[in-house]
C-alpha cells in the first residue's frame, strides 16, 4: 500500500491548487546510488546527478548511501540521528522493493536482465520526514541497466568507394564510457595499423549529414561519439576492427575494398574565356610507340592559347621525330610527352572534346558524340559521370538557393574510356565566363608507370679484333631499335683517350641515323647476347696504334634528360682462337634426357663460343642414333637417316612432328672450326639425349567452354572430335561427368545438392559412355549451370575437357485443378470430396511432385492425418478425402492449397477455399420398447432435438443387415447397407415389426437413424434393439402370408416411394422368415414357391432412385441367403432384376456425382451374386454357362460403378466376399507398370505392357481403369482342366477412361501375370536330412518316376538356410555307387547353375534361386537309355555340415511341371498358346507371360463381359519316396565326454596328493630368522620383517645384509643369514630379530646391501617392518624398488626412510599390494599353487572346490547342448555358439562356486599359528660369503671388548681365553655355536591372540563336503549319460563350450573382480595402517630372566 499511497500523493500534489496555496517544494534526493564493479563507473552522455548508468554483467549490485549534504536542516531536541528516508524501488514501472535505510544495497540477478538490445530503467522514489508530501518531493533517481552497445561506420567516402593512400574516416559510438576502458583500432594494411584510445576522449556528436543512415545518426546521437582517419597503401580488401581491450568480447569489424588509384599525368588549365565568343575545341591521341613506351599530344584546335600545364614526373616531353608541328595557324600542341608503362599492350585512342555555348561535346575514336548541357545558370553544382564502354550516367545535385553572381558556379565532368580518365571542371563566371580545366589520370589497375629516371639505358659495346693485314679495329655497339617518334632523340658521343687517359685522341658524334646495316659483322654472332633482329647496331673505326688495350667512353643520351656513360676499351692484340663453349641448351643445366612428345615438333639448338680474333668457318653436323639405355652405347657406324630433319648441319635441328618413333634417342652434336687463312682446325662436341614419348591425348567437346541451351529443347554433347596424336589406330574410351559444382571434380564426389540429375549414383553421366550424349530436352533443370567433363582414355594416357552448359529457365507450370465430386456451393461433408489438380504442361520426364495442405481460414496449416482420411495421399495430382471427414468442422472455411514443383526447379501454386455444410445438431433418438419379439412386437423409433438451418429435416431408419460382415467394399467408410425402414420428415415412425437380431449378438439388432438435410448432410445415431426370435413358430405362417400380401398390395399401387419402401422393407421382413423357418422345427413353408412370390414382388418395386435400390439389393440379398431353397427361375429372376439394378447404377451415378452411396449398393449386389455363383456351382454337371456370364456380366458393371468414384493414383479398392475377390486399380499411362516388380511378394497380380516398341501407344495422360477378379474355385467346370487346375483362377478387364467417364475396354499386347497357387504351396514334403555317413557335410535325397513323354520338370529347394546345395541327379534307385547323370549348384541367392556333364539349360523357362530344372531332353534320354516307358530319378542334395542328427525341419522338395490356360470369354475354351510359363514361377505362384497382340480392339465396355481368365494346370507326378535312411549315417556313440571326465579325476587325485603334504607340512608354522651373530649382551632388539615383491623374478639367492638408523645413531651392516631356509624368494614374507648394542631409540630409515652373487642377484623389495620387541613400537616402509647391484659397483647399498604414516600412499602402490593379496587369498584356483594358504580354508578343500565347479560347468555345458540339438546351423555359426554357450554357462556356475566357498571359509575357525625361533646353521664357508662393511675378525673383536666391559670379573679371564683362541677357532666354527647358544636364551615361544570366532555354524564344513561330493557325482554321471549319445562333432562343439567356461572362470572372472574391487579401494587416500602386516599376527618378547640359564640347559633345549 505504501507504493501507491506515496504515488497518490504525488499526483495530488501536481493538481492545481488555490491561488493562495504555496507551490510544493522540489529537493534533491537524499540518497545517492552507484553500482561498482570490475569495469569501474559507467556512464552515458545523459548522466547527471539524478541519472546513473550501469553495465549488465550477469548481475548488478547497486549500492545506495546518503547524499553529502542532504541532511535534514531540522534539529532533534533528543539528539537521535534523523530517520532514514523511505523508498521505494521500481524495475521498468513495476514495484521491486522497499527501502528504509540510509546505507545497503540491492541485488538484481539474472531474472531482471535487460531484453537484448535494449535497457532496463530503475526508478527511486524517496520520502522523507523533512520533505513531506504533498508540500515536498525528492526528486528521483534513475538508474539505466544496459549492455554496452557499440556501432562502427565508414564516415567518408559514404560511396565506400576508395582509393590507395586516400583518407578514410571510420567512426564508432558507444553507450557507455569508463575510465577504465580502451578502444583498441587495428586494421592490418593501414596507417595507422595499431592504435589504443581511452573511452574518455570522446568527440562531440556528428553533424547529422555525416552518418551513412538515419537510424544510426538517430542511435548516436545520445551515444558517446569517436573517429580517426586511416590510409592504406595496397588495394584489396582490409578489416578494420575496434575492441574494447578489456572487454574482448565486445568486437566490431568492417571490410573495406580498396581500389588502385588513378595515377595522375597531366594537368592543363585555361585562361578565363567568353562563353558566347570563344568556343573550346581540343583533340587527343595516345599512340602505343613500343611495347612499354606511349605517346600522348593534346592540341587546341582554336588556338586559344594561354594555357598553363603541369605533368607528372614520370613524363617526358617531347616534340617526336615523325609528327610535325601543326601547320594550321588556329592549332597549337598543348601538350606532347610520352612516358614508359608495365603491362599489356595499349591500343590506340583518340578524341575530341568541343565546349560551345554551354554545351560539352565528347567524341571517342569516332563513336557518337556525347552532349551534355552544363546549364550555367540552373544549379550551383553538378557532376557528370559517364564511361563510354557502360552507357552514360549523371549525378547532380540540386540547389534551389537563388544563383549567385558573385562566385564561381562549377561544373564536374568525369569519364573514362579504357586506361584513360578524365576529370574536367567548368567554372562559369557572372554567367558570361568560364574557365576550363583538364586532369589526364591513369588507371593504376591496367598499367604501372615506370619513372625514366630509374631507367637503366640498355646499350651493349663490343670489340672487334684487328685483322692479320690491317691496323685498326672496330668499336661496335647496340641498342634496341627505336619507334620513328623518337629515333630524333638519341645521341651518342664516342671519345677515345690516350693510354694514360691523359689526353684525347679522338672525338666522333652519332645520331641514330648514323646506324649501319648488318652491323652484327663486325663481332662474332655466337657473342651477341640479344636477338640480333630488335636491335640496332652502330660501328665506330679505331685505329690501333699498339697491343695495349685504347681506353675508350661512350656517352649515350636521350632528349638531354637521360645519360649514360660506358667505358669500353678497344683490344688490338691478337690471340690464338679457340672453343670456348658448346652446349645443346636445355631448361635444366643437369638434365642428360629431353622428353618430348612424337606429335609435336621440337627443335635443339646449341649454343657454339668460339674466342677468335679472325673470322671463322664453322662446319657443324648432327648425327642421330637409337639407344636401349643412357648406360648402352649406340652403333656408331649406324645413325638413323636423318634427311627428314631440317638444320642438320646447323646449329639449329629442328625435327618434324611424328618424323621419330617412340623410344630413346641419342642426339650427337660435333662442329668444325676453321680460321679464315689457317690450317688450323678447332673441334667440339656435345650430346643430349631425347625420349619420345607419346603425345597427350586431345578432348575435345564441340561448341566450346561455354554454351546456353534452351529448356525445352534436346541437345547433344558431342566428343568425337577427341583424338590421339600419335595414331589413329586402336579405339578410346570415353567417360562423361557432371555436376553442378566445379570444385566437386577434386575428390570425385558429390557434395550435397550438386547433382545434375536425381538419377546419377555418382559424378558420373547416366550413360557414361560413348563420344555423343544426347541430352533429351527437359531432362535437366532450367535457370542452372551444369559442369560436364568428357574423360577419354587409351591405354594409360587420359585428357580431359570441360564444357560449362547453362540451361535457360523452362516454362511456368499451367494447374488444371477441377472438383470431381462434392462441387457444390458447401461441401456435404458426409460425402467424399474428389478434385484433380493436373499440370497441364508436365511431362513424365520432368517428374512432377503434388504437395496438398490444408488450411484455415486464417492461412495456416492445419495437422490432418492424409494417410487415414485419404485414398490418395497429399503427394498426387488427384485428392480424394474420405467421406465422413469434416463432419464435424473446427473452422467455417477450409483452403486447400497445392503445390506443384518439378525436379528442374519450376513451381506453381493453387489455393481453393470451400465451406463445410454443417450437419443437423444432434439431438436424441430411441426404440420402444428397447426389447421385443421379432415378427409379433411392433417397435417405434422417436427422434427429438435436431436441428439445423437447412430446413426441412428428414429421417432415414435403417435395419442393418448382415452383409457388410461378409461382403467388404475398402472405399466405403462406414457401410450401413440395410433395408430402409422409414423414410420421411416427421420424427417419428410408425409401429413397425422387426426381424429378429443376430443370435451371436445376444438377439441385437442395430438400426441406423439419419437426419439429414435439404443440402444432404447428415447427422447419423446408431440405436441397438433386442430383437429376439419367436417362441412359438406356428404363428409365423400366418405373419408370413399377411407380410406377403401388403407388400404384394403395396408394389403393385402405384408409383409412390413411400409404398415403394414400404412394400421392400414388408418383403424384406418375409424373407427374413423364410430363413428363420428354414433353420427350426416347424410347420415348413414351401420355400421355393413362396421365395419366387417374394422375387417377383421385388421385381414390382421401382428402382428409380437410389433408396428403391436400396430396398430391392436389401430384399434379393436376404432372399439369396438359403440360394438352395431357390429353384432356377427365381435364380434367373434375381439375376434379371439385379442387372437392371446395376444398370440403374450405373445411370444414377453419371447423374448424380455421389460415390459413398452408390458404393454400399454394391456390396449387397455383391452378397447376391456371391450367393447365386455358389449355388451354380454347387452341381458341377449342371453349371448353367449363361447363368455364369450372366453374374459375370453384373460384376462388371458394379466395378464401372465404383471405378466412377476413384481418381487416378489412390489405393486399391477391394471387394471381397467369401469365394472370390475384386481389386480395382485407377492409373495414369505414365504411373501404368510397364516392367516386373523387382519383389517377389505378389501372388495374384496383374502388370500390363502398354508400350509398342519404345513408344506408349496412348496418350501420356490417359486414364485407365483395371479391375483384377480372383477365384478360389475355377466358375467354368464346364471348359475342363478343373481337377487339373491347382492354381487360383484369375480375371483381368483394362479399360479406358473417356473424359466424359465412359469405360473403353482394352487388351494390352503383352502382359506379366501371377497366380497364386492353392494351399500356398502346401503340397510340399519334407525331406529328411542329416549327416553322411563320413559326417563331413548333410545329405539328403528323394525318388520318383518319369515317362519318356514327359515334360521338363521342376523342383525346388524350401529352407530357412542361406546354404549352397550340390544337386546330383542318378538314374534308378542307386545312388551310393553309381556316376550321376547331371550335376546342379543351387544357390540361395541367384540362380541355379549347371555343372558336369551338362543339360540343355535352353529347354528350362523357369530360373531363380533353388529351383532346379530337369529338361525334357534329358528326362527322355534317361527313359531311352533304359529301353523302358518309364523310369525311376533320384535325386540327391549334399550341402555343408549343417545338422548333427536327421531332420525334416530343414529342407522341403516341391516338385511341379506347370503349364497357364488362357481364357478369352465365357463362351471360348481354355486356350495354352497365348500364356507361358515365366521366369520367376516358385513353389508359391505361377508367373505367366501372355502374348495378346493379336486379340487387341477396343470393345465398349457394355456390350459383353470384356474379362479375361487365366489359370494354371499342374502335371501331377507320382508320389516321391524319400531316400533319407539310404543317405544319412548311423552315429555311433562317442567316447569324449568320458574320457574328459576320466581325465579331470587322475589329474584332481594327482593333486590331492600334493595339496594334502602341503598342508601338512606348513600347518601355520611361522619362524622368526635368529641372526647367528646376535649378542646376548645387546641392548636393542628389532623385529625386521621384509616383504619381496609378486613380480617376476622379483626374489633373489645374494645375500643381504642390512643395516639399521635410528634416533640414537645406527648399527652395523648385518647379514641377514636364514640357511638352510629358503628365504627373499618371490611373494615371501621374511621375519629376522636382530640385535643391537644399544637402544637406537626411533628407527628413521634402514640401509640394505647385497654381494651380487647366485644365479638370480637382483631382488625388488616391496615394503619392510621393523618393530621393537621392547616397546612394541613399529615402524612401516614403503620400498617398491628394484635392488641389483652393478659389476663395476659392488658395494652400492639402498636407503629407506620410514613411511609417514599419515601420509597417504600412492594409488598405484596400494593398488598392486591389495590385488596380489587378493589373487593369493580370494582366487579360488591361483590361491591353491600360492606360497602358503591363508585362513582355514586348505588347499585340499580348494581344490575339492575346484573339482565340483568344473564338472558342474560341464553338465550345465552339455544340458545346453541337449536342448539345441535339433538346431540347424553353419559350422561356423555353432563354433561361435558354442562359445558363447561356454560363456553363459561360466556365469550359472558363480553362484555354485560362491555358496561353496562362503561354506568352507566361514565356517571354519583359524588355527592358532606357533610363531617360533628358527636358528640358521652358520658354517664358516658359509659366512665368509657374507658380504659385511668390515672384516669379520674387526667387527667380532670390537663386540668382545664391548661385552668384557660390562661382564663380571669372573667372567673375564674365560672372555680373554676365548678371544686369544680366535684365530685357531675361527675356522672350526665355534664362535658360531657360541653366539647362537648365547642367544637362545632370550627367545620363548609366544602364541597368537585369540582369533575371531567363525561367521557361520560348525556344521556347514560336513554340509560343504556333502554339496561337493554332490555335485561332483551327479554331474560326472549325467555328463556321461548325454555325452555318449553325441557324435563327434556335437562333443566337439561341448568341449568347446567347455574350454570356453573354464578359460572364463580362471582368467576373466575372478581376475576382472580382483581389479575391481582393487581399483574401488583407491579411490579414498590409503595408509599404512590399511596395509595388512605381519606385526599384526606374531608377538616377540624379549625375556631378561632367561639370560641366566647355562650354555647347557640352552643347548639340551635345542
Amino acid at each position: 500500500m505504501a507504493p501507491h499511497l506515496l504515488l497518490l500523493l504525488q499526483l495530488l500534489a501536481c493538481c492545481p491548487q488555490s491561488s493562495g496555496a504555496s507551490p510544493p517544494r522540489l529537493q534533491p534526493s537524499p540518497l545517492r546510488v552507484s553500482c561498482p564493479g570490475p569495469h569501474g563507473r559507467v556512464s552515458q552522455r545523459q548522466d547527471n546527478e539524478h541519472r546513473v548508468s550501469c553495465l549488465w554483467n550477469s548481475t548488478v549490485t547497486l549500492r545506495y548511501g546518503p547524499v553529502p549534504g542532504a541532511r535534514p536542516e531540522v534539529e532533534w531536541t533528543e539528539g537521535q540521528p534523523p530517520p532514514p528516508p523511505r523508498c521505494f524501488w521500481y524495475l521498468n514501472s513495476a514495484w521491486m522493493r522497499n527501502t528504509s535505510r540510509w546505507s545497503g544495497q540491492v541485488v538484481l540477478q539474472a531474472g531482471h536482465a535487460p531484453p537484448p538490445g535494449a535497457s532496463s530503467l530503475l526508478t527511486v522514489q524517496c520520502s522523507s520526514d523533512s520533505c513531506a508530501a504533498p508540500g515536498c518531493f525528492h526528486q528521483n533517481v534513475t538508474i539505466e541497466i544496459s549492455v554496452q552497445d557499440v556501432r562502427l561506420f565508414v564516415l567518408w567516402p559514404q560511396t565506400r568507394l576508395i582509393h590507395v593512400w586516400q583518407p578514410v574516416e571510420l567512426g564508432w559510438c558507444a553507450r557507455l564510457k569508463s575510465a577504465r576502458w580502451q578502444y583498441l583500432f587495428s586494421s592490418r594494411g593501414g596507417s595507422p595499423s595499431t592504435l589504443l584510445l581511452p573511452s574518455s576522449e570522446y568527440q562531440d556528436p556528428l553533424p547529422p549529414a555525416v552518418y551513412p543512415t538515419v537510424e544510426l545518426q538517430q542511435t548516436c546521437a545520445s551515444y558517446h561519439s569517436y573517429r580517426l582517419t586511416v590510409h592504406y597503401r595496397n588495394h584489396g580488401i582490409h578489416v578494420a576492427s575496434v575492441t574494447i581491450k578489456q572487454m574482448p568480447q565486445i568486437s566490431l569489424s568492417l571490410s573495406l575494398k580498396v581500389e588502385p588509384d588513378l595515377l595522375h599525368v597531366l594537368s592543363i588549365g585555361s585562361k578565363l574565356l567568353s562563353v558566347s565568343q570563344q568556343p573550346l575545341s581540343l583533340s587527343w591521341r595516345l599512340q602505343p610507340l613500343t611495347l612499354s613506351t606511349l605517346a600522348y599530344r593534346l592540341v587546341d584546335r582554336q588556338a586559344i592559347g594561354g594555357w598553363l600545364c603541369s605533368y607528372s614526373s614520370f613524363l617526358t616531353q617531347s616534340n617526336f621525330c615523325a609528327i610535325s608541328t601543326p601547320q594550321n595557324q588556329s592549332e597549337i600542341v598543348v601538350a606532347s610527352v610520352y612516358f614508359h608503362v608495365d603491362g599489356k599492350r595499349f591500343e590506340e585512342l583518340s578524341g575530341e572534346l568541343h565546349l560551345l555555348n554551354g554545351t560539352l561535346i565528347l567524341t571517342t575514336n569516332r563513336q557518337t558524340s556525347t552532349h551534355i548541357n552544363l546549364h550555367p545558370g540552373k544549379t550551383n553544382s553538378s557532376t557528370y559521370i559517364f564511361r563510354y564502354s557502360q552507357g552514360t550516367f549523371y549525378t547532380s545535385k540540386e540547389n534551389n538557393s537563388p544563383i549567385s553572381t558573385d562566385r564561381p558556379n562549377t561544373r564536374t565532368v568525369f569519364y573514362q574510356h579504357k586506361e584513360l580518365s578524365y576529370l574536367l571542371t567548368i567554372e562559369f563566371v557572372a554567367f558570361q565566363w568560364y574557365k576550363f580545366n583538364m586532369y589526364l589520370y591513369m588507371n593504376q589497375q591496367r598499367a604501372l608507370f615506370r619513372s625514366l629516371a630509374e631507367r637503366d639505358l640498355e646499350v651493349h659495346v663490343f670489340s672487334s679484333r684487328p685483322s692479320f693485314l690491317q691496323n685498326f679495329t672496330y668499336l661496335v655497339w647496340f641498342i634496341p631499335t627505336q619507334h620513328p617518334m623518337l629515333q630524333c632523340e638519341w645521341t651518342f658521343h664516342l671519345q677515345l683517350l690516350g693510354t694514360q687517359k691523359d689526353h684525347t685522341v679522338q672525338n666522333s658524334t652519332y645520331t641514330y641515323s648514323d646506324h649501319v646495316k648488318n652491323a652484327t659483322r663486325f663481332v662474332r654472332r655466337s657473342a651477341l647476347p640479344f636477338d640480333a633482329e630488335n636491335y640496332t647496331g652502330f660501328v665506330a673505326k679505331v685505329n690501333c696504334t699498339g697491343s695495349v688495350p685504347t681506353p675508350a667512353l661512350l656517352r649515350v643520351r636521350v632528349n638531354n634528360h637521360t645519360e649514360k656513360t660506358i667505358e669500353a676499351p678497344v683490344v688490338c692484340q691478337q690471340k690464338e682462337c679457340k672453343i670456348a663453349l658448346v652446349w645443346i641448351q636445355r631448361t635444366d643445366r643437369k638434365a642428360i634426357i629431353l622428353y618430348r612428345k612424337r606429335a609435336e615438333s621440337f627443335y635443339l639448338f646449341v649454343r657454339l663460343l668460339v674466342e677468335c680474333q679472325t673470322g671463322i668457318n664453322v662446319k657443324p653436323f648432327w648425327r642421330i642414333y637409337p639407344v636401349k639405355d643412357i648406360k648402352t652405347a649406340p652403333d656408331w657406324s649406324r645413325p638413323i637417316n636423318s634427311s627428314a630433319f631440317f638444320g642438320i648441319e646447323m646449329i639449329h635441328l629442328t625435327i618434324p612432328s611424328n618424323s621419330l618413333d617412340y623410344g630413346l634417342y641419342l642426339f650427337y652434336f660435333t662442329v668444325e672450326v676453321i680460321p679464315i687463312r689457317t690450317t688450323q682446325v678447332l673441334r667440339g662436341s656435345d650430346r643430349i639425349y631425347v625420349q619420345i614419348e607419346r603425345a597427350d591425348l586431345i578432348a575435345n567437346i564441340s561448341g566450346g567452354e561455354f554454351r546456353m541451351v534452351g529448356f525445352s529443347e534436346s541437345w547433344t554433347l558431342d566428343g568425337s572430335a577427341s583424338s590421339d596424336p600419335d595414331s589413329e589406330e586402336g579405339s578410346i574410351s570415353f567417360t562423361w561427368y557432371c555436376t553442378r559444382d566445379l570444385t566437386d571434380y577434386q575428390t570425385m564426389k558429390f557434395k550435397p545438392g550438386n547433382k545434375c540429375h536425381p538419377s546419377q549414383k555418382d559424378l558420373r553421366w547416366l550413360t557414361p559412355s560413348g563420344p555423343i550424349q544426347r541430352i533429351a530436352a527437359e531432362s535437366l533443370p532450367g535457370r542452372s549451370i551444369y559442369y560436364f567433363r568428357l574423360v577419354i582414355h587409351k591405354g594409360r594416357r587420359l585428357s580431359y575437357a570441360d564444357q560449362v552448359v547453362e540451361v535457360e529457365a523452362g516454362p511456368p507450370l499451367y494447374l488444371d485443378v477441377t472438383c470431381l465430386e462434392n462441387c457444390g456451393g458447401t461441401l456435404i461433408p458426409t460425402e467424399r470430396f474428389a478434385l484433380s489438380g493436373k499440370c497441364l504442361n508436365c511431362k513424365p520426364i520432368n517428374k512432377p511432385i503434388y504437395y496438398w495442405s490444408l488450411l484455415s481460414g486464417s492461412s495456416s496449416e492445419i495437422s490432418f492425418d492424409w494417410s487415414s482420411k485419404t485414398s490418395t495421399g497429399r503427394s498426387g495430382a488427384y485428392l480424394s478425402i474420405h467421406a465422413l471427414t469434416f463432419t464435424k468442422p473446427a473452422y467455417p472455411s477450409y483452403t486447400l492449397h497445392l503445390k506443384v514443383s518439378t525436379w528442374d526447379g519450376r513451381t506453381s501454386i493453387f489455393s481453393k477455399t470451400f465451406k463445410v455444410n454443417t450437419p443437423p445438431r444432434a439431438g436424441r433418438c430411441n426404440v420402444n420398447p428397447r426389447r421385443g419379439v421379432a415378427f409379433l412386437t411392433k417397435f417405434v423409433v422417436k427422434c427429438k432435438g435436431f436441428s439445423d438451418s437447412n430446413l426441412p429435416l428428414t429421417y432415414k431408419v435403417i435395419v442393418a443387415s448382415n452383409v457388410p460382415e461378409t461382403t467388404k467394399v475398402t472405399s466405403v467408410v462406414e457401410n450401413t447397407f440395410g433395408v430402409i425402414l422409414y423414410f420421411g420428415s416427421e420424427p417419428k415412425t410408425p409401429p413397425s415389426f422387426l426381424p429378429p437380431g443376430a443370435s451371436s449378438h445376444r438377439n441385437s439388432l442395430t438400426l441406423y437413424v439419419q437426419v439429414r438435410d435439404s443440402l444432404g448432410a447428415f447427422t447419423q445415431v446408431t440405436l441397438h434393439a433386442h430383437v429376439r426370435n419367436p417362441a412359438n413358430a406356428q404363428l409365423l405362417p400366418a405373419v408370413f402370408r399377411e407380410l406377403l400380401a401388403s407388400a404384394s398390395s403395396l408394389s403393385t399401387a402405384g408409383p409412390k416411394t413411400g409404398d415403394d419402401l414400404r412394400a421392400g422393407y414388408l418383403a424384406y421382413l418375409a424373407a427374413s422368415i423364410l430363413n428363420y423357418v428354414k433353420t427350426v422345427s416347424s410347420p415348413q413353408l414351401p420355400q421355393a414357391k413362396f421365395r419366387e412370390t417374394l422375387v417377383k414382388t421385388a421385381l414390382n418395386i421401382s428402382v428409380k432412385s437410389i433408396m428403391g435400390v436400396n430396398q430391392v439389393v436389401a430384399v434379393l440379398s436376404e432372399i439369396t441367403e438359403e440360394v438352395d431353397e431357390m429353384n432356377i427361375r427365381s435364380q434367373a429372376l434375381t439375376v434379371r432384376k439385379l442387372t437392371e439394378v446395376t444398370g440403374i447404377l450405373k445411370i444414377q451415378r453419371n447423374q448424380i456425382h455421389w460415390s459413398e452411396g452408390a458404393e454400399i449398393q454394391t456390396s449387397g449386389i455383391l452378397r447376391c451374386l456371391s450367393n447365386i455363383l455358389r449355388s451354380d456351382l454347387t452341381d458341377l454337371k449342371n453349371v448353367s454357362a449363361d447363368g455364369i456370364e450372366q453374374v459375370l456380366s453384373i460384376m462388371e458393371g458394379v466395378t464401372e460403378v465404383a471405378f466412377r468414384g476413384k481418381v487416378p493414383g489412390e489405393i486399391e479398392t477391394l471387394m471381397e466376399t467369401e469365394h472370390w475377390n475384386i481389386t480395382l486399380k485407377k492409373g495414369e499411362a505414365w504411373n501404368s507398370a510397364n516392367a516386373l516388380p523387382t519383389s517377389d511378394t505378389c501372388r495374384n497380380c496383374f502388370y500390363p505392357t502398354l508400350k509398342k516398341g519404345n513408344v506408349s501407344a496412348f496418350p501420356q495422360g490417359t486414364v485407365f481403369s483395371t479391375a483384377i477378379f480372383e477365384f478360389d474355385e475355377t466358375p467354368f467346370p464346364w471348359l475342363g482342366y478343373t481337377a487339373q487346375i491347382r492354381t487360383m483362377v484369375l480375371g483381368f478387364k483394362m479399360a479406358e477412361t473417356k473424359a466424359n467417364g465412359d469405360l473403353v475396354a482394352i487388351v494390352p499386347e503383352k502382359a506379366d501375370i501371377f497366380v497364386a497357387r492353392k494351399g500356398n504351396g502346401s503340397t510340399t514334403f519334407p525331406l529328411i536330412m542329416g549327416p553322411d555317413t563320413t559326417q563331413s557335410y548333410t545329405t539328403g535325397g528323394f525318388r520318383f518316376e518319369v515317362s519318356s513323354n514327359t515334360t521338363s520338370i521342376y523342383f525346388q529347394i524350401t529352407t530357412k538356410l542361406k546354404a549352397t546345395f550340390k544337386v546330383k541327379i542318378f538314374t534308378g534307385a542307386n545312388v551310393t555307387r553309381a556316376q550321376p547323370t547331371a550335376l546342379f549348384t543351387a544357390f540361395h541367392n541367384m540362380s541355379t547353375v549347371t555343372s558336369g556333364n551338362g543339360t540343355a539349360s535352353a529347354e528350362c523357362s523357369i530360373q531363380g534361386p533353388y529351383i532346379i530344372c530337369l529338361p525334357k531332353s534329358l528326362l527322355t534320354a534317361i527313359a531311352q537309355a533304359n529301353g523302358t516307358d518309364r523310369q525311376n530319378i533320384s535325386i540327391v542334395l549334399e550341402t555343408r555340415y549343417v545338422v548333427r542328427y536327421p531332420t525334416r525341419k530343414l529342407v522341403g522338395i516341391y516338385v511341379f511341371n506347370d503349364q497357364c490356360l488362357f481364357l478369352d470369354g465365357v463362351g471360348s475354351p481354355w486356350n495354352r498358346d497365348t500364356c507361358k510359363v515365366g521366369s520367376k514361377t516358385d513353389w508359391q505362384k505361377v508367373h505367366c507371360v501372355c502374348d495378346m497382340a493379336r486379340k487387341a480392339r477396343s470393345v465398349p465396355a457394355q456390350t459383353a463381359t470384356n474379362i479375361r481368365f487365366l489359370a494354371a494346370k499342374v502335371v501331377v507326378l507320382p508320389n516321391t519316396v524319400d531316400l533319407g535312411r539310404n543317405l544319412i549315417a548311423h552315429i555311433p556313440r562317442n567316447p569324449l565326454t568320458l574320457i574328459t571326465v576320466a581325465s579331470i579325476f587322475a589329474l584332481y587325485f594327482l593333486l590331492c596328493i600334493w595339496a594334502i603334504i602341503k598342508d601338512r607340512a606348513e600347518k601355520q608354522i611361522k619362524y622368526i630368522m635368529v641372526l647367528p651373530d646376535n649378542s646376548p649382551s645387546d641392548e636393542g632388539s628389532f623385529l625386521v620383517t621384509l616383504y619381496t615383491g609378486s613380480r617376476l623374478t622379483a626374489g633373489t639367492k645374494a645375500d643381504v645384509a642390512l643395516q639399521l638408523i635410528g634416533q640414537n645413531g645406527k648399527s652395523k651392516f648385518r647379514c641377514l643369514w636364514h640357511h638352510p631356509s629358503p628365504a627373499f624368494q618371490r611373494g615371501s614374507t621374511d621375519c629376522f630379530l636382530i640385535t643391537t648394542k644399544k637402544d637406537l631409540g626411533d628407527i628413521y630409515s634402514f640401509k640394505v646391501r647385497l654381494n651380487n652373487d647366485g644365479s638370480s642377484p637382483s631382488w625388488f623389495l616391496s615394503r619392510a617392518e621393523i618393530e621393537n620387541t621392547s616397546t612394541r613400537k613399529a615402524w612401516s616402509f614403503m620400498c617398491r624398488k628394484w635392488l641389483s647391484c652393478a659389476k663395476d659397483n659392488p658395494s652400492e647399498d639402498w636407503k629407506f626412510s620410514v613411511t609417514d604414516p599419515r601420509t597417504p600412499l600412492p594409488r598405484i602402490d596400494y593398488f598392486l599390494i591389495n590385488f596380489n593379496k587378493r589373487m593369493t587369498e580370494y582366487h579360488l584356483w591361483f590361491s591353491i599353487f600360492a606360497p602358503a594358504a591363508p585362513g582355514a580354508f586348505t588347499r585340499f578343500q580348494r581344490l575339492s572346490t575346484c573339482l565340483a565347479v568344473i564338472l558342474f560347468n560341464l553338465l550345465v555345458n552339455i544340458m545346453f547342448f541337449n536342448t539345441d540339438k535339433n538346431e540347424e546351423s553353419p559350422i561356423y555359426l555353432r563354433y561361435l555358439r558354442s562359445i558363447a554357450v561356454g560363456i553363459e554357462c561360466a556365469l550359472l556356475t558363480i553362484p555354485v562356486e560362491m555358496l561353496i566357498i562362503a561354506l568352507f571359509k566361514y565356517s571354519q575357525k583359524e588355527p592358532t599359528p606357533v610363531v617360533t625361533k628358527m636358528y640358521p646353521e652358520a658354517k664358516p664357508e658359509s659366512w665368509n660369503n657374507c658380504v659385511l662393511p668390515e672384516k669379520v675378525a674387526n667387527v667380532i673383536e670390537t663386540e668382545e671388548q664391548m661385552m668384557d666391559a660390562k661382564s663380571p670379573p669372573g667372567a673375564t679371564s674365560s672372555r680373554r681365553t676365548s678371544k686369544s683362541s680366535f684365530t685357531t677357532g675361527y675356522a672350526e666354527g665355534n664362535i658360531f655355536l657360541k653366539r647362537r647358544k648365547s642367544l637362545g636364551s632370550t627367545i620363548r615361544e609366544l602364541r597368537k591372540c585369540p582369533a575371531t570366532e567363525p561367521v557361520l555354524w560348525w556344521w556347514c564344513v560336513p554340509v560343504s563336503w556333502a554339496l561337493v561330493l554332490t555335485i561332483t557325482m551327479l554331474s560326472s554321471f549325467f555328463i556321461v549319460l548325454y555325452g555318449l549319445s553325441y557324435g563327434y562333432q556335437t562333443s566337439r562343439e561341448w568341449l568347446i563350450a567347455s574350454g570356453t567356461s573354464f578359460l572364463q572362470n580362471v582368467f576373466l572372472h575372478s581376475i576382472l573382480k580382483s581389479v575391481l574391487f582393487s581399483a574401488l579401494s583407491t579411490m579414498r587416500p590409503k595408509f599404512c595402517e590399511d596395509i595388512t602386516w605381519v606385526t599384526q599376527e606374531k608377538h616377540v618378547e624379549i625375556n631378561a630372566a632367561e639370560g641366566t640359564k647355562s650354555a647347557g640347559e640352552k643347548t639340551r633345549a635345542r
